[in-house]
């Protein structure tokens, strides 16, 4: 993997996990389990194929629920799809 691609992905992994931890004024880093469920997300998000099922399970891995993420997770969920596969 080139220098280039790997800074590419770690701004990517860094933008997207501040996206599940909850962006705010003055906030710059996501914690470790925010970090690991991003890493998960983009994974998911930017692979090859988009299926019906994308939305409902990047909100459970935002939300590390069992089915049931919550409202904001959905958003949150949403957000990164539309960011990371726009």
């Amino acid at each position: 993997m080139s220098t280039a691609t790997t800074t590419d992905r770690a701004e990517l992994l860094r933008e997207a996990s501040l996206t599940v931890c909850g962006r705010r004024e003055g906030k710059t880093r996501a914690c470790n389990s925010c970090l690991r469920k991003a890493d998960a997300a983009v994974q998911l998000i930017k692979g090859p194929t988009l299926n019906t099922r994308l939305l409902p399970r990047v909100a459970d891995i935002v939300c590390g629920s069992a089915g049931q993420p919550c409202g904001d997770c959905w958003e949150k969920a949403t957000t990164l799809i539309l960011e990371l596969r726009g």
